[in-house]
């Protein structure tokens, strides 16, 4: 029983959070120091309710393209200097960005 309410109350906030959008393309830009790494996982929901979790690990500068109707990433440095900045673009225009400097600063920002 628990199961089934658990259940309920995730396609609700699903439904929420998606409404009936349609799926847009949101492209992830990674920028900063040049050859900074960093590590983290980005999280993609699309119109129909179906999130997808993809695990990274990259170096300054990268990109990544991906469809859907809400992203959220969390990056974090793997060295102690630096800048790494995340910028989400929907449909090619900007709508969040953060950025960190901090000693293996993370960066967590949604669209």
């Amino acid at each position: 029983m628990k199961k089934a309410i658990l259940l309920v109350v995730v396609v609700a906030v699903l439904f929420v959070f998606t409404g009936c959008e349609q799926d847009s393309t949101f492209t992830i830009e990674v920028s900063g120091t040049a050859d900074l790494k960093f590590s983290g996982s980005y999280l993609v929901i699309t119109a129909d309710g179906t999130s997808t979790s993809r695990s990274v690990d990259g170096t300054v500068p990268q990109t990544y393209t991906v469809t859907g109707t809400m992203v959220s990433v969390s990056f974090q440095k793997r060295t102690e200097g630096g800048l790494l900045q995340v910028r989400i673009l929907k449909d090619g225009r900007a709508v969040a960005s953060e950025s960190t400097t901090a000693a293996y600063g993370v960066v967590s920002v949604a669209a």
